[in-house]
């Protein structure tokens, strides 16, 4: 039995299949998130099961410390020893 695309939901056949990010698609609807750029085993990145281009592969961003009360202490002795003359 022929799997179904993961884009369009249509039935993959032999000679169009790409299987990757573990999942079945046309060769046409394997392409980019964002830009819709088509993409091949050689040039995609894969980010949460989805296939994005290099351009638009999603950037991993450092989250912010949250203030704890001890951060909000060390903040304030530095401000008042930075207020020192």
């Amino acid at each position: 039995m022929n799997p179904h695309c993961a884009r369009c939901g249509k039935i993959v056949y032999a000679t169009e299949k790409v299987n990757c990010l573990d999942k079945f698609w046309h060769k046409g609807c394997f392409h980019c998130e964002v830009c819709r750029m088509t993409l091949n085993m050689n040039n995609y990145k894969g980010y949460e099961k989805k296939p994005y281009c290099n351009s638009h592969y999603p950037k991993q961003s450092f989250t912010i410390v949250a203030d704890t009360p001890e951060n909000l202490r060390l903040r304030q002795q530095s401000e008042l020893q930075s207020q020192v003359r």
